[in-house]
């Protein structure tokens, strides 16, 4: 397999584990320094330049993802079902660091009882930079650049 089917593979498979909500076999996909970050503005070049929709570390990611799958956790009820597509996966590899740009959207929907239903879309440009850790590709950092970032949003509760 060359490395860019590799990082291509890691990106969908990461999407489908989103879907499928397995949410701690996810979070191993991070290294354990990772950022996952979703910047309020695409202007943005660190996190230190303004507020964020998210910016988690591994550990953060932990405790978001344990809760979402707590059948007592209120924002999560009913849980969101989510399908990912990914697009135009790209690879550029310089050194140790491996950078794989995307197209991504996200659909969620929650059924509320049969009253209401909730859906939401969300796109956008996503970075991964990759790693390499005893011998599997790890994230150390995903930077999800929504095309709204600047929009006004109800709270999110499935990882994009």
């Amino acid at each position: 397999m060359t490395l860019a089917e590799e990082v291509s593979a890691l990106v969908h498979h990461e999407a489908r584990l989103l879907d499928e909500r397995r949410y701690a076999e996810w979070v191993t996909l991070y290294a354990d320094d990772a950022r996952y970050w979703v910047p309020a503005a695409p202007e943005m070049r660190a996190p230190t330049d303004g507020p964020s929709h998210f910016h988690d570390d591994k550990q953060l990611l932990l405790a978001r993802t344990h809760r979402l799958e707590n059948p007592r956790a209120f924002a999560a009820e009913p849980a969101p079902r989510t399908v990912h597509v990914v697009s135009g996966v790209t690879v550029d590899a310089e050194g140790a660091e491996i950078v794989a740009g995307s197209a991504q959207i996200m659909l969620e929907w929650r059924d509320r009882d049969g009253f209401e239903a909730d859906k939401r879309l969300f796109g956008g440009r996503v970075t991964h930079r990759l790693r390499r850790e005893d011998g599997q590709l790890r994230i150390v950092e995903k930077r999800i650049d929504m095309i709204d970032a600047e929009g006004a949003f109800n709270a999110m509760t499935a990882p994009l």
